[in-house]
């Protein structure tokens, strides 16, 4: 990944929560597992794949820890051929690893990494990676700002994620207001 993508519009991408109901909300909330249900990891690759096929250019950054946990090559098969040709990196390797930050110019150790929020690991990500525009879906409402919730963030609920129609209607109006029309 450059370190710079001045033309590149980015979407910040959770996975759990986002792409299939987050375990512990689920459990949490309705007390049992998402599977009891019917739901699957990952499965709404399916709808974001058609929600985004207007926009070509757009690029995805993973802010999830599943990154983490399973490893980049884990999730990017779990993704598929089509998101994972979008994938340009994730937060957690990028800002532990390649990202110049603060007055001292390197990258966040783990645990200050761990200590941030979604919307501060989204914004610090951005200020390294310099995209013309960004957008984030997740979530995670937590410190994100009024104008960012207003036009960049898809707040979904996390047992639904982007299977949730009001979901999709959200993205596309965020899609549309920061990256233009669908070609």
């Amino acid at each position: 990944m450059s370190l710079r993508a001045p033309n590149t519009g980015v979407l910040y991408l959770g996975v759990s929560g986002v792409l299939h109901p987050s375990r512990n909300l689920y459990e949490m909330l309705k007390g049992k597992a998402p599977e009891a249900d019917g739901h699957r990891e990952y499965e709404g690759v399916g709808a974001l794949e058609a929600l985004l096929c207007g926009w070509p250019q757009i690029r995805i950054v993973l802010t999830s820890t599943q990154t983490w946990l399973k490893g980049l090559a884990a999730v990017m098969e779990l993704l598929g051929p089509e998101l994972s040709s979008r994938v340009l990196g994730d937060t957690y390797c990028d800002l532990t690893t390649k990202a110049q930050l603060g007055p001292r110019r390197a990258p966040l150790g783990h645990a200050d990494y761990w200590r941030h929020t979604k919307a501060e690991i989204v914004r610090a990500h951005a200020a390294w990676l310099r995209p013309a525009a960004w957008i984030a879906i997740d979530d995670d409402s937590l410190l994100w700002s009024q104008e960012e919730q207003r036009q960049k963030l898809v707040l979904v609920n996390g047992c639904e994620g982007l299977l949730a129609p009001s979901a999709q209607d959200r993205l596309l109006t965020v899609l549309e207001e920061n990256f233009g029309r669908p070609a």
